[in-house]
């Protein structure tokens, strides 16, 4: 496995903590990290040493995650919901801005990383059990739950609402999104996506193969004559596409039961 160099846009890891997690996290598989200002904003990308071969340097180099924290999340699938209603909105949806950046860089792999999404529907919960409370007892929460549940001023999305965001913008980017909750399991998915990266070049000839699914026992699946089946048949359907994992096949399949329904959307 070949040792990367990491670059870390500072938006992407703005604390001092975080960086420190990502740089302990990358030493620990012998790679280097720097914290500067990238092309694309919130962005992690990597470079392969200079003697490595000039195909093995592009393949690394195509490779881009995004960092996305909960705040931002919230703020585009609101925007989301305002346009699914016909609403005004000047903000981005989710699936606007990842277009925007794969626009802006026609060539790369993205990748997103969402994170703090369960401390922000830990805290909205919260929030909703203090206004309960309030209701029934007829006395204000404190100052300090005030404070502490901290979502009262903020927009309110419920998962729901998140997870449809995120099919649509998995549906019309093709980009991978992995929430993560907490900074300590951000340093730890960029350490193996690092690791990923670096073995690339080695398994590109397996990830090509886009009938790899079959490799994994999900062939011959039986479907009964009253139709029981036909949801894991669509869902290893999805699967055949590249980098359409069985965990995002799983999503769009709730949402969209059949391929019918989802060429409704798409078309």
């Amino acid at each position: 496995m070949a040792n990367l160099l990491v670059f870390v846009d500072p938006v992407a890891a703005p604390e001092v903590r975080q960086q420190e997690l990502i740089a302990k996290a990358l030493s620990e598989i012998g790679s280097k990290c720097e914290f500067v200002e990238q092309r694309i904003e919130k962005s992690i990308s990597w470079q392969t040493e200079l003697s490595a071969p000039k195909a093995e340097q592009d393949d690394v180099a195509k490779e881009t995650i995004l960092v996305l924290y909960a705040n931002d999340v919230v703020s585009m699938v609101h925007a989301y919901l305002q346009h699914k209603h016909g609403g005004a909105c000047d903000e981005l949806t989710l699936t606007e801005w990842i277009q925007s950046v794969q626009t802006a860089a026609p060539t790369q792999n993205l990748t997103v990383i969402v994170v703090g999404l369960t401390k922000y529907f830990s805290a909205q919960k919260r929030s909703i059990k203090h206004k309960h409370r309030e209701a029934v007892t007829g006395q204000p929460a404190t100052k300090a739950r005030k404070k502490k549940g901290h979502v009262e001023d903020e927009l309110q999305v419920t998962q729901d609402e998140v997870e449809e965001a995120f099919v649509e913008a998995q549906l019309f980017t093709g980009c991978i999104l992995q929430p993560v909750d907490s900074d300590e399991e951000l340093a730890t998915q960029i350490k193996m996506f690092t690791k990923a990266v670096a073995e690339k070049t080695g398994k590109k000839e397996r990830l090509n193969n886009v009938f790899s699914f079959l490799d994994e026992g999900t062939a011959g699946l039986k479907v009964s004559k009253d139709g029981e089946g036909l949801k894991k048949v669509w869902k290893h359907q999805l699967m055949q596409f590249k980098n359409l994992g069985p965990e995002m096949a799983e999503a769009i399949c709730n949402v969209y039961p059949s391929p019918y329904l989802l060429r409704q959307v798409v078309f």
